[in-house]
């Protein structure tokens, strides 16, 4: 028995929505998420060991949202003593969660809390530094240490 045109547009229809709707429930959490940065470079070692990558202006990067707290290491140069003190906010989701006021090169940790997992596997924080230099590093951003 053969399908009338209208019905094998209805399956065809209804092939392609189901396809889309597949595909856009995979994009709403991919697996590759987690280990997706945007806003930095390429991991440098500081002479003390500890490892870093400079970002600019703006970072984002994804936590398993699993963890219940992120701990992130970050820190900045001054061109000259008495230079201006460097601000920068973290949110997690766009919600803001902490505010760092660098006025030296030390280390300093910014603290995130992650609320239980809501469905999704990956939480983005955003880091903002509040000025860059001309070099386009805003800030030095250590290994994020996840609890």
């Amino acid at each position: 028995m053969a399908l009338g045109t209208g019905t094998r547009r209805g399956v065809l229809a209804l092939l392609l929505a189901s396809g889309l709707a597949a595909g856009l429930w995979y994009l709403r959490d991919p697996p590759w998420l987690a280990g997706l940065t945007s806003g930095v470079g390429r991991w440098e070692t500081a002479a003390d060991g500890t490892r870093f990558r400079w970002m600019g202006g703006h970072a984002s990067l994804f936590v398993p949202s699993g963890a219940h707290l992120a701990e992130i290491p970050l820190r900045t140069t001054f061109d000259a003593p008495g230079d201006w003190p460097v601000v920068i906010s973290v949110t997690l989701d766009d919600g803001p969660v902490d505010r760092l006021t660098l006025a030296d090169s030390a280390w300093r940790t910014a603290v995130v809390r992650l609320p239980p997992p809501a469905g999704r596997r990956v939480r983005r924080i955003d880091i903002r530094v509040d000025r860059a230099r001309a070099d386009d590093r805003g800030a030095a951003l250590g290994e994020i240490r996840l609890r």
